[in-house]
């Protein structure tokens, strides 16, 4: 499941203060993250431009938690895309 998040000020910062590890990462317009999941929860913000996940659009500032073994597929949008996550 996917789960929207209201977005912090920064949110680098904000996952720092939860106790996470944020990394910040960023890819190209197009790139696609073929169908995969993670063993722990992951919460990611997006910084800037926008990314697909499963189909829903997400734009800057918008933030989700995905879940522990949630299988997800992800197309960046046409800007590209900056995000930063934690896994929980």
């Amino acid at each position: 499941m996917i789960e929207r998040l209201e977005p912090p000020r920064d949110p680098e910062a904000a996952l720092r203060e939860a106790g996470l590890e944020p990394r910040p990462w960023s890819a190209g317009p197009g790139t696609h993250f073929a169908p995969h999941s993670h063993a722990q929860p992951k919460r990611l913000f997006v910084t800037n431009g926008s990314i697909s996940f499963n189909g829903e659009l997400l734009e800057a500032p918008t933030g989700i938690r995905i879940a522990a073994g949630y299988e997800h597929s992800a197309d960046a949008g046409p800007r590209g895309v900056s995000c930063v996550e934690a896994f929980e």
